[in-house]
């Protein structure tokens, strides 16, 4: 990608940051016609619309500098990981999912899944996302509403747009792995 390209994409990308952010929240204002608020599937389609077209400068950022690099280490991406857990167990629709889990063990586990998936060192020693998620039978709102949770500990953490934006975008590629099979076809 040229210079020029790159630089046309940094509009593109703080609209499509944007654009997540108000698909993430799920809270939609209503404007003068009285739209209805998107459906889950249509902010999920947003979503994977979102990461598709911003593939191109997600893969150039991670050529030049690792997301690893850029989110700070392991001990940033720990802090992150902690927070979201934080967020996580004080939000009403999705906090039932952490009953019973030890969370210093999923905080260790999430971050070493994101230290080496981020381009960091090491070797993801956990489960499987098929086998981690399995009995949680999420859909794609308990996703979304996760989802928000993680832009908001991204931002708490002063993580950087791009960098949110690619990890929200790695997530929504594993979407199908972790929700019920009956939510992984956006209707």
């Amino acid at each position: 990608m040229t210079q020029l390209s790159a630089t046309i994409r940094i509009p593109t990308l703080l609209c499509a940051a944007t654009l997540l952010t108000m698909a993430l929240v799920a809270t939609a204002v209503a404007d003068e016609s009285e739209k209805a608020a998107p459906t889950v599937s249509e902010q999920v389609l947003g979503l994977e619309a979102m990461c598709a077209e911003n593939s191109e400068a997600m893969a150039t950022r991670q050529a030049e500098k690792s997301l690893y690099e850029r989110l700070g280490g392991k001990e940033k991406i720990h802090a992150i990981v902690t927070e979201v857990v934080r967020l996580h167990g004080v939000n009403d629709d999705i906090k039932h999912f952490l009953d019973g889990v030890d969370q210093k063990h999923l905080i260790d586990m999430v971050t070493e899944f994101l230290v080496v998936g981020t381009g960091g060192p090491g070797e993801y020693t956990g489960r499987s996302m098929v086998d981690s998620h399995a009995y949680l039978e999420l859909t794609n709102a308990d996703f979304l509403t996760a989802g928000s949770d993680i832009m908001q500990a991204m931002n708490n953490k002063e993580c950087g747009e791009a960098e949110i934006q690619e990890v929200i975008c790695a997530l929504v590629s594993l979407r199908d792995q972790v929700v019920i099979e009956s939510e992984k076809v956006v209707q």
